[in-house]
């Protein structure tokens, strides 16, 4: 079941002022983003963000109050059912049948959207053995473990070949083997030309798995970027640590003007400068400065900012309901 694209500008996804209100409560405020065609893109926000309304929107189960969003080349508003034809979702729960069997499921998800028979049977296969469940295509659902739930799942989603893919926090609960699966599964997807939207809580898993990411906060976005980007201009600088047996105030006067680094500060006996950048052999250069000195060196490492502190620097350490 193939659908022509309908995206000449490269865009899988453009929001213009989207907004949506609950009342007095605004969840998503002039939502601005474009999306392009082939993207593995992250959606990254504590709980109350507005991410869950976006996406709503976006997947058309919820209207917007203003603004406009065209997903596939396709008005939210006006052309729902073509978008609904060409997207994918995966929710974080599982929403089929436990009393059917992974091909039962596949069958039943493909009668709703009209596929005919013989394909059905033969991309329900095709796809089982894509993630890996071929061979308990004849099994209850109910018996899978939290794993292979979500890979069902993701089959599911991706049945009528759709262009675009919402993954809703997929690897939430999964043990270590089953999110590696559903990582390495959702890059060869993505590698086939799906674009793939991806919400998620782990800051690690974002980092290695998307392309760009936003960083949404009470309705708005407050940072859009690679993960590189966001860490070079939002995670406060690289850091150098030193590990001593012993230091003064020269020395860290020294070593804050050798490296022109923003900060010093002495934690437990360890030495943490922040710089701009680690490069240009400054590592090297503090250690001749310190072999200089006949100072005994423990350990120098250095840390580059991680996508969790760009998170916490820009939406606040505050627990969120």
């Amino acid at each position: 079941m193939s659908l022509e694209s309908n995206t000449p500008n490269g865009y899988a996804i453009e929001c213009k002022d989207l907004t949506r209100k609950f009342g007095t409560l605004t969840a998503v405020d002039s939502l601005n983003l474009r999306i392009r065609k082939g993207e593995l893109f992250g959606f990254l926000g504590p709980n109350g963000a507005g991410k869950t309304t976006t996406i709503k929107m976006l997947t058309t189960l919820l209207s917007p109050t203003s603004g406009d969003a065209k997903v596939a080349g396709y008005d939210i508003r006006d052309e729902a059912p073509l978008v609904r034809a060409r997207i994918g979702v995966v929710p974080q729960e599982f929403a089929m049948f436990d009393e059917l069997s992974a091909m039962e499921n596949l069958w039943y998800i493909g009668e709703l959207y009209g596929m005919k028979k013989e394909m059905l049977k033969r991309r329900s296969e095709e796809l089982l053995k894509t993630v890996g469940l071929l061979a308990q295509k004849n099994v209850r659902a109910g018996s899978f473990s939290g794993g292979m739930k979500q890979r069902l799942s993701i089959a599911a989603g991706i049945l009528h070949t759709p262009e675009i893919l919402y993954m809703d926090e997929p690897t939430t609960g999964l043990d270590p083997q089953s999110r590696i699966a559903i990582r390495e599964l959702t890059q060869t997807l993505n590698r086939s030309g799906i674009t793939v939207v991806y919400t998620t809580h782990d800051m690690e898993e974002a980092d290695k798995l998307c392309q760009r990411i936003v960083i949404m906060d009470r309705g708005e976005i407050k940072a859009e970027g690679s993960p590189s980007e966001l860490k070079e201009k939002y995670g406060g600088g690289h850091r150098i640590e030193i590990e001593l047996k012993s230091h003064d105030e020269r020395l860290l006067a020294e070593l804050k003007e050798l490296v022109s680094a923003t900060s010093v500060s002495v934690d437990d006996g360890i030495i943490q400068m922040t710089v701009p950048t680690v490069g240009g052999g400054m590592l090297h250069q503090i250690s001749g400065l310190l072999s200089k000195r006949k100072i005994d060196v423990r350990e120098l490492r250095s840390k580059e900012p991680s996508l969790e502190e760009v998170f916490i620097n820009l939406t606040s350490k505050e627990v969120r309901d």
